[in-house]
């Protein structure tokens, strides 16, 4: 355990010497490699199998396909689907921004993305409508985070990769606690506006509710084409990636219209620039965790967790009071990939469910996204218009930072949630 206390202190040196994670996990490995006198050849070995993965390769094709779908402004179409059928109801805008924050998770596997996407056409439409800002600012940020939760889910792509689980049994895993979450976010929004006494708006015709889901079925169809073939067993998750890459590319390009091929280059560009990113902080923390591996880090804890007589319950307890920290200091794919490697053993020690194990990871990490001072939706948010402001966003958050603590709490209490459906999978 004093090696543990070392590595630890290494660790924190560096990160908050301002180094980037990955560089900070890959120098933390290099100087351990060279203090405890092990193989130098395992630093580019590793390095270079972390992400000779066919599972990683579905990253970057879901990163794209989210960024088409972005630029491509598939996400105002969904936005305006929802709309014309609920619009009509009380908290009509809230629940048509949280429906429309559902469906385009199922199709990005990404917070940000989801917040920023639904965001552009939500946040003008509910603040137009006189819903009160820190309330939309909230109820946006926290929608967003949907996206890692309902499949498909980069963090969840990441924790199968680490840990060799199935990714289509996480994927399916995540469906049911997704609707769940959905549908105690629309509670909350219909509560908050039944209480602010925000008017609805008249109701669509059915021939306009008809005619606007009928324009826009390509997009609608695309989750139900992912969960469908992965559920099904007629793809894998990264041939599913593939799939509704192509078919993202050619609803935009010859179905909507709203991109040309000209916009293509610089939209790779970016999702380059993202999965550059998560590709590096993946090889870096495979390589923190083969040498604490090799420290025999993971065996001690497992032996002392065992030796403590920890029961699982308290355990996973315990996990989630340091996630909830490091949410505060660090992004998602960073934290599953720092915490996860020396977790894993433990699980199998104490007969945890690997898979229950991931949904309850998934949804503390939904609240990192939205947790100062580094939650990443919080930026999306405040970045949506120049009168945003951060101090308005946390704010905003504040009690939908609760309804998630809840959530992860009841997560934790009904193991079945996120169990039963991955059973059922052929």
């Amino acid at each position: 355990m004093i090696t543990l206390g070392w590595v630890t202190l290494l660790l924190l040196t560096i990160l908050f010497a301002g180094l980037p994670v990955a560089f900070s996990l890959g120098a933390t490995s290099v100087l351990l490699v060279g203090l405890f006198d092990l193989p130098v050849k395992l630093i580019a070995s590793t390095m270079f199998t972390s992400l000779d993965s066919f599972v990683v390769i579905a990253i970057p094709l879901f990163i794209l396909m989210s960024r088409l779908l972005l630029d491509g402004r598939v996400g105002d179409d969904l936005f305006e689907v929802m709309n014309v059928w609920v619009r009509h109801l009380p908290g009509g805008l809230g629940i048509a921004t949280i429906l429309a924050c559902a469906f385009f998770a199922a199709i990005s596997g990404s917070g940000a993305a989801t917040a920023a996407t639904i965001g552009m056409v939500a946040y003008p439409a509910m603040i137009d409508r006189g819903y009160q800002k820190t309330f939309v600012l909230g109820l946006l940020a926290c929608g967003g985070t949907l996206g890692i939760l309902i499949p498909p889910s980069i963090p969840l792509i990441v924790f199968g990769a680490v840990t060799e689980e199935s990714i289509g049994k996480l994927f399916i895993a995540g469906v049911v606690p997704g609707l769940v979450l959905t549908a105690i976010l629309i509670v909350y929004a219909v509560y908050r506006s039944r209480r602010g006494g925000y008017v609805p708006m008249q109701a669509a015709s059915w021939q306009e509710r008809l005619r606007v889901t009928r324009r826009n079925l390509w997009g609608i169809a695309l989750p139900f084409l992912i969960l469908g073939g992965i559920y099904t067993g007629a793809f894998t998750p990264t041939e599913a990636a593939a799939v509704g890459l192509s078919y993202s590319l050619f609803i935009t390009l010859f179905v909507y219209r709203t991109l040309r091929l000209r916009d293509l280059p610089d939209i790779c560009l970016k999702a380059v620039g993202t999965s550059c990113m998560i590709a590096l902080i993946i090889s870096g923390a495979l390589l923190f965790g083969r040498v604490l591996t090799l420290l025999e880090i993971p065996q001690t804890l497992t032996a002392l967790i065992i030796e403590w007589k920890l029961s699982a319950f308290l355990f996973v307890l315990a996990m989630n009071v340091l996630m909830l920290f490091l949410g505060c200091i660090l992004e998602t794919v960073s934290i599953i990939l720092l915490t996860v490697p020396l977790v894993a053993p433990i699980l199998e020690a104490l007969k945890i469910d690997p898979i229950w194990y991931a949904i309850v990871l998934t949804v503390n990490m939904e609240m990192a996204l939205v947790t100062p001072p580094v939650g990443m939706n919080l930026y999306v948010i405040n970045g949506l218009s120049e009168d945003i402001h951060m101090s308005e966003v946390i704010r905003g958050v504040a009690p939908f930072i609760v309804i998630l603590g809840a959530f992860l709490l009841l997560t934790m209490l009904f193991p079945p949630m996120s169990t039963w459906l991955p059973s059922m999978m052929k």
